[in-house]
């Protein structure tokens, strides 16, 4: 690993290793507020965090920059990030 890569892997870490009980999850309204399979997102110190309904315990921590290029290609319509 590169030292940019061992420095980000580092803040992925510090993103999970935070207390996530009280963070305020969010998820698309376009789910209708249904309890089936969704997407939650929450922003955290340093980040954010992903995670799925159907499997809480799993989840993907993004810096703010990670993050920001996520989103920024859904907005875009990026092959492979939508449908």
């Amino acid at each position: 690993m590169t030292r940019d890569e061992l420095s980000t892997a580092a803040e992925l870490r510090k993103l999970i290793a935070q207390d996530l009980t009280a963070v305020k999850w969010t998820k698309s309204a376009l789910s209708a507020g249904g309890t089936g399979d969704c997407l939650e997102v929450a922003r955290v110190d340093g980040g954010w965090i992903l995670r799925s309904t159907v499997l809480p315990e799993c989840v993907i921590p993004l810096t703010n920059s990670e993050y920001e290029a996520y989103v920024g290609g859904v907005r875009a319509g990026q092959p492979g990030l939508v449908p």
